[in-house]
């Protein structure tokens, strides 16, 4: 399905932030203010290995083709 998130690399990319964002707030801990927030998803965003989304991007076709054999 479009929403399968194995079908939307930007989902896996978003939880890629989510999981950096762990590392700097808790549920005790809230970014102070958005300008804190964007400055910390900015810089995460950074440290995003070049490969990392290749790979995500690369992995589309191999993905795509086991939905069309699922006939889904």
């Amino acid at each position: 399905p479009a929403n399968s998130l194995d079908l939307n690399p930007i989902e896996n990319t978003w939880h890629i932030l989510k999981s950096c964002l762990g590392k700097h707030f808790t549920s005790e801990h809230h970014p102070h203010s958005e300008d804190e927030l964007w400055e910390v998803l900015s810089k995460e965003w950074e440290e995003i290995d070049q490969s990392t989304l290749d790979r995500l991007i690369d992995s589309m076709p191999e993905w795509l083709a086991d939905v069309i054999k699922a006939q889904g």
